[in-house]
């Protein structure tokens, strides 16, 4: 992936107003991914959406990572049970 496509994650930091601690904690959590080019952190931009929920689970709903990992997860099976119910509809 071209550099120019990825975010760094300065600029969402500095957007957001957050600190960096908090993006790092997300990717050790495994709910995001960090590319790293020549020192500096991107985020791939299909990640943002994603992001931007945590940033408001956490600084806006005080949820902490344990939860936000929680909740990210229970979403994700939502989603797959979404796309069955649609592969499944479509069969008739």
């Amino acid at each position: 992936m071209e550099q120019e496509q990825l975010i760094p994650a300065d600029a969402i930091c500095t957007h957001h107003h957050i600190e960096y601690t908090f993006i790092d904690s997300l990717q050790t959590a495994g709910l995001i991914e960090i590319t790293t080019v020549e020192g500096r952190s991107y985020i791939h931009p299909e990640q943002l959406q994603d992001l931007e929920k945590f940033i408001c689970f956490h600084y806006e709903l005080d949820i902490n990572l344990e939860g936000i990992e929680a909740i990210a997860s229970l979403l994700e099976r939502v989603k797959r049970l979404q796309e069955e119910v649609q592969q499944l509809k479509s069969r008739d």
